[in-house]
């Protein structure tokens, strides 16, 4: 039996040109996506960034109401109580008039006498 010779396998420069090209065209499609996701990545990162500072700062707000909230609340009774202990204080001070007032008419009786 005969060798046959192996054949040379040859390619056409244009298809090795179409190849790259579109290897080419590949890989920039690629990089543009890379891009375009760190682009998108850096965006939403950002906008949870803000959003996290946009929550402690309202978190912030919220304590200083509570705070004052709180102190609103302690002032009404310490006021309630104060009023109360003025109250008091009145009504002690209307009995001591009315003692005064009966010593002083007693004193003047006797002097009188």
């Amino acid at each position: 039996m005969p060798t046959v010779p192996a054949a040379a396998v040859s390619v056409a420069p244009d298809a090795i040109t179409i190849t790259w090209v579109v290897a080419g065209g590949i890989i920039a499609e690629l990089l543009i996506l890379i891009v375009f996701l760190v682009r998108v990545a850096w965006w939403l990162s950002q906008r949870f960034t803000l959003i996290d500072a946009s929550f402690a700062a309202h978190t912030r707000e919220i304590a200083a109401i509570n705070a004052d909230v709180s102190n609103d609340i302690a002032g009404r009774k310490a006021v309630a109580d104060a009023r109360n202990d003025i109250a008091q204080m009145k009504a002690t001070l209307t009995e001591f008039r009315e003692r005064i007032d009966r010593l002083e008419s007693h004193e003047d009786e006797r002097t009188h006498v």
